[in-house]
C-alpha cells in the first residue's frame, strides 16, 4: 500500500481545515469532536500517529 506524501505546509493547512469544520459541527448540539476524541484516545488508530509525526517532523529544534 503506497501512502501519497504531502508537504507539510500542506498537511498543517488540512488539519485546520477540519478543525475548523469540527469547530463549527460542534455549535450544532452533537457530541461530534468528543467522539473523535474518544475515538482516538481509546483506538490509538495508526493514522492519527503518522499524522502527528509528520507535523512535528517539520518542526526544527531550536539550539
Amino acid at each position: 500500500m503506497s501512502i501519497d506524501k504531502t508537504t507539510f505546509p500542506s498537511r498543517l493547512i488540512l488539519c485546520f481545515i477540519v478543525l475548523i469544520g469540527l469547530i463549527v459541527l460542534h455549535v450544532i448540539p452533537l457530541p461530534i469532536l468528543e467522539i473523535l476524541v474518544l475515538y482516538v484516545l481509546v483506538a490509538r488508530p495508526y493514522w492519527f500517529k503518522e499524522l502527528v509525526e509528520q507535523i512535528y517532523a517539520g518542526k526544527k529544534p531550536e539550539d
